[in-house]
């Protein structure tokens, strides 16, 4: 009956999504522009957006996974291990966007996922198995990679396109930072059930989250330095 229904649900998701590209074709204003990622700018943005947020929501699902089984720690202690990294973002977030301003878009960003890669690399190299100093380091370092950014990322991204579709062209960004979370937790759910949730599976995790942060650098490298 599972494999039933899941088999059910593939086939209305495929359903649904050609019906919605055929209308969308056939429409003279679409919601859904692929002539943005003709721009290598608009592009960047949005494979950096993506990667990134894949690599922090894979992280931050995973950590309270892996502390409840490995330390049988609560959800009070989890949750100010993670603050780390929400921590970073909110402090280093208004620093990112003077940056962008200041130095223009591209290295700002280039440097903050820098940050996040850096900061997920003890994870990755341990498999999660690391001291508490080590670990809330490696997320604070990780969540000001994030904050660093972001306003460079987004803002790259509305100004490679017209001002006309600034809108559409911020829905389809948006669309690409939840795509990013949607499959790493997707990936992240499937690789805990395939070794029915034993540590061993964090290693893969982590190096997966650190490899998506590492690709992230690399796409951002295309983003443009000024509008």
């Amino acid at each position: 009956p599972t494999d039933a229904l899941a088999c059910a649900a593939a086939i209305g998701r495929a359903a649904l999504g050609t019906a919605f590209l055929r209308r969308e074709l056939r429409h003279p204003d679409r919601v859904l522009q692929p002539r943005f990622f003709r721009r290598r700018t608009f592009a960047a943005a949005n494979a950096a957006i993506a990667l990134s947020n894949l690599a922090m929501y894979t992280t931050l699902l995973a950590i309270p996974i892996l502390l409840s089984q490995q330390a049988g720690w609560g959800s009070a202690e989890v949750g100010l291990v993670l603050a780390a990294m929400s921590t970073g973002m909110v402090v280093f977030s208004p620093l990112g966007g003077h940056l962008a301003d200041r130095l223009g878009r591209r290295w700002p960003t280039v440097f903050g996922l820098c940050l996040l890669s850096l900061g997920l690399l003890p994870l990755a190299l341990t498999g999660g198995v690391v001291a508490t100093q080590a670990l809330l380091g490696g997320l604070g370092v990780a969540g000001a990679g994030l904050g660093l950014s972001m306003a460079g990322m987004q803002t790259a991204a509305l100004e490679s396109v017209d001002l006309g579709d600034s809108g559409v062209a911020s829905g389809v960004f948006s669309t690409s930072r939840y795509l990013g979370s949607i499959v790493g937790s997707s990936l992240l759910g499937g690789m805990l059930a395939s070794v029915d949730g034993g540590l061993d599976v964090f290693g893969p995790v982590f190096l997966m989250a650190a490899v998506a942060a590492f690709l992230s650098v690399l796409a951002s490298c295309g983003l443009h330095d000024r509008p």
